[in-house]
């Protein structure tokens, strides 16, 4: 090789250097500007102002025909939260409530979650009670320890970049006069409720996530039933009120187990694919055949294939979260690797083939490229 073909060789190397260090930068700043945002602004309840803000509304059955509901202060202070599955998510802690004094006597003190599941294993114990007044109302306190698994809908489509908000949603124990009472915040319970995290466990183990702040809310759900009690059926709306924990997964974690064993792959295919020759020397020291590149193939397909398969076990219901484009990206990746052995075995004496040209350099110099390209190109569009 002569001095100036060498010289062109490593101008085209930092060439394909320099485009794989830019698409690794914009992935990063993708990645970076993956926005944090748990549940909508509209429906958040920071302080007393959105809750009146909220309540002058008027919007929801329980202020039908001019009723103004009995206002019932609501609180919590969660001690656990764990996924049992991908839709499965158990919570422990306490919830009180402040019942006014003159509460109808018909109506029972307590609440359901609507959401949960194997209710047999459900735990809703009173633990304590007391009398006390604030804001001029004279409230009889009632509290709770629960222990209740909750089956919700959570959006993974960008894991491992995902923020999930887990919801505590909580209907008056007797639905025929659910409408007359309607769960308030009780904001005076806490310290500081304009901080990101408020009513959590300071011990409470996160496990793969980083709780990012919790708050509350309301839903106005729509309902075509009025579920039998003999009234004109027409669509009305419940003002539904809701403990959400907003939480963020743990990019570490997930970086660990699964980009960098595809990062290994991603490195061993290069690896195989630099023994591609057809230079004396160097075929007798890299014992480069057609047939051992594709044995090597075979087996990092099959390395990437059950790395892939965890990952779908723990998404099945989900549809194709932006971790498993890489997955797709390096089957591909292997695929034209191995496709690229047999062709330039098959050829290895022309001249001109794009494959066997200056001894396989095109191939070599596109695969980072190449690869970190389309990695780019997902994130910008999935993201």
């Amino acid at each position: 090789m002569s001095v100036e073909t060498a010289t062109h060789d490593k101008r085209l190397w930092l060439i394909a250097l320099l485009i794989s260090l830019t698409c690794i930068v914009l992935v990063a700043s993708k990645w970076n500007q993956v926005q944090r945002e748990h549940g909508s602004l509209e429906d958040r309840v920071n302080d007393k102002a959105d809750l009146q803000r909220v309540l002058s509304a008027g919007d929801t059955v329980e202020f039908k025909n001019g009723r103004q509901p009995i206002l019932i202060p609501t609180g919590y202070f969660i001690q656990s939260l764990a996924f049992n599955s991908a839709s499965d998510v158990n919570v422990t802690g306490y919830i009180w409530q402040k019942y006014p004094t003159d509460f109808p006597a018909e109506i029972t003190k307590s609440f359901i979650f609507p959401e949960e599941v194997n209710s047999s294993s459900t735990t809703l114990r009173e633990v304590y009670s007391g009398r006390g007044v604030q804001d001029g109302i004279e409230y009889e306190l009632l509290g709770w320890y629960f222990d209740v698994t909750l089956r919700q809908s959570f959006d993974y489509s960008k894991y491992p970049l995902d923020f999930l908000t887990v919801w505590l949603r909580l209907w008056p124990k007797e639905m025929n006069n659910d409408y007359r009472v309607l769960f308030v915040p009780d904001f005076d319970a806490y310290a500081d409720t304009s901080q990101h995290r408020f009513g959590l466990d300071q011990e409470i183990v996160q496990g793969e996530w980083d709780i990012d702040e919790t708050f509350f809310s309301y839903n106005s759900i729509p309902y075509d039933t009025d579920f039998g009690f003999f009234t004109q059926v027409e669509e009305i709306s419940y003002k539904e009120f809701l403990i959400n924990i907003g939480m963020k997964r743990k990019f570490i974690n997930a970086f660990v187990i699964n980009l960098v064993p595809l990062l290994i792959v991603a490195l061993l295919l290069f690896a195989q694919l630099m023994t591609v020759t057809a230079r004396g020397p160097l075929v007798s020291r890299f014992d480069f055949t057609a047939s051992s590149a594709i044995a090597t193939c075979s087996a990092l397909f099959f390395v990437v294939l059950l790395a892939h398969i965890q990952v779908r076990q723990q998404f099945a219901s989900s549809e194709l979260v932006y971790i498993e484009n890489f997955y797709l990206v390096m089957y591909t990746a292997i695929l034209f690797t191995a496709l690229n052995a047999y062709l330039f075995a098959l050829d290895q004496d022309a001249k001109s083939n794009l494959i066997t040209w200056r001894d396989n350099l095109l191939p070599k110099l596109a695969f980072w490229p190449v690869l970190l390209g389309t990695i780019t190109l997902i994130t910008w569009l999935k993201l």
